[in-house]
């Protein structure tokens, strides 16, 4: 049930934005090589400070990767359990099981919401990725002032070197949603591709017996509704 609603939904998701994946880079490359000329060598301050944000970002997917694998698994064993229990319900009824069926299912769904709010958690970190514009332009504005004193930020170079930040804000701000989504998207496949390389069922585990004639015969038998009334069928 899972890998309809949940793990083809995260391709879906994701495909709008998948070519982010290599025309964000191509974006963050022309807009800093259009800001050295504008802004010269100060432009390597901004540089850093994305260099330092990266290992940050990778950090983050990659537990975020960890932290959605668990709660897939998660989902599944309390998908499985509920399935169980709308299987066998007549059972749990009979046996009042109710109450640790319920415990069970509980314990299950808080564990999915454990790592739920843990996902919440990492994609609220990525934050820091998306505030990367306004860094790098406050870096590399403050070192383009102090450096020299012949540098002047006059208001061409502020609006054209602003635009050019502004170039920076889409892949910036996209990376981090589109990284998450490529995580989920990797795990999703994963989960689907060892679903569908299963074992198929041998043809040889079930048994059809060719029996000619008749296979079953019912002697003297009397069928009715309630024992007390008059029989509706007799043989």
């Amino acid at each position: 049930m899972n890998l309809i609603s949940s793990d083809a939904q995260h391709f879906t998701t994701l495909m709008p934005y998948v070519h982010v994946v290599w025309s964000g880079p191509f974006q963050i490359v022309v807009a800093i090589v259009l800001l050295w000329r504008e802004l010269g060598p100060s432009v390597l301050a901004g540089i850093g400070v994305l260099l330092l944000l990266l290992p940050f970002n990778a950090v983050i997917a990659r537990l975020s990767k960890t932290v959605q694998e668990k709660k897939f698994m998660a989902a599944d064993s309390r998908v499985k359990i509920i399935s169980e229990i709308l299987n066998g319900i007549r059972v749990i009824k009979l046996y009042a099981w109710e109450p640790s069926f319920i415990t069970e299912v509980n314990r299950l769904r808080q564990k999915e919401v454990h790592y739920l709010r843990r996902f919440a958690y990492l994609q609220s970190a990525s934050f820091l990725w998306t505030c990367a514009p306004f860094l790098v332009a406050l870096s590399t504005f403050g070192v383009f002032v102090m450096v020299s004193d012949q540098n002047i930020l006059d208001a061409q170079k502020a609006f054209v070197s602003l635009t050019l930040f502004n170039i920076l804000r889409f892949p910036l701000f996209m990376f981090p949603m589109v990284t998450s989504s490529l995580i989920q998207a990797y795990v999703s496949c994963m989960r689907l591709n060892h679903f569908l390389q299963l074992i198929e069922l041998i043809p040889g585990s079930v048994l059809h017996e060719d029996t000619p004639g008749v296979a079953a015969v019912i002697e003297r038998g009397v069928f009715g509704w309630n024992p007390e009334e008059e029989p509706v069928l007799h043989k």
